[in-house]
């Protein structure tokens, strides 16, 4: 099973080798908090994240 890993630029969180989301490969392992986000564009917590597609998303990386 591989490892999730959150993405540094945009918070997404993935299994693959570069983020399902934005596409960058700077991806940390050191992460906190969890935020499922299935309709964004209702979300007054996605506008202050700047999410704009559903997904799992890390609220802190480092």
């Amino acid at each position: 099973m591989a490892r999730e890993r959150a993405c540094r630029v945009c918070r997404a969180i993935t299994s693959e080798e570069k983020c399902w989301n934005c596409g960058s490969a700077d991806l940390s392992t050191s992460y906190s908090g969890l935020v499922v986000m299935l309709v964004p564009e209702e979300s007054e917590l996605a506008k202050s994240l700047g999410i704009t597609k559903p997904g799992r998303y890390a609220v802190r990386v480092e």
